[in-house]
């Protein structure tokens, strides 16, 4: 019976680390994507230097995570989501025509991050 109960506070304790881990990226992904969406707003408006310094705060705030992305995150997702920054980055500091693309991929991979990892019955079984 002792070795049921030590088994069953060890899954509650990995369920409530599950879920941790789930609404910290939750938040690193709605934190980076609030910051992008003021770049995206800022350089419709035609204010470039402001979505340069949004688009700065975003990508600062996913290099801030990068020791939790490499331990938590697929190799390939931190690596699409580092170069859409890039491409964003060079698109805005270049005036490129294709800034819409490059805010559309960069949106596209942090979506994709949030899908892949959400918690749904097919994850677990």
């Amino acid at each position: 019976m002792r070795r049921e109960g030590i088994a069953i506070v060890l899954l509650i304790l990995l369920l409530g680390i599950l879920l941790g881990n789930i609404r910290y990226l939750d938040n690193l992904v709605e934190e980076i994507e609030e910051a992008v969406s003021s770049s995206s707003a800022a350089w419709v408006r035609g204010d470039t230097q402001l979505a340069v310094s949004e688009m700065e705060t975003a990508m600062e705030a996913w290099r801030s995570a990068a020791e939790y992305a490499h331990v938590m995150l697929r190799q390939g997702e931190i690596d699409a989501v580092s170069d859409a920054f890039f491409d964003l980055s060079a698109a805005l500091h270049e005036g490129k025509e294709n800034t819409t693309d490059a805010y559309l991929r960069l949106f596209y991979h942090l979506d994709s991050i949030e899908r892949m990892d959400a918690l749904r019955l097919s994850s677990i079984f």
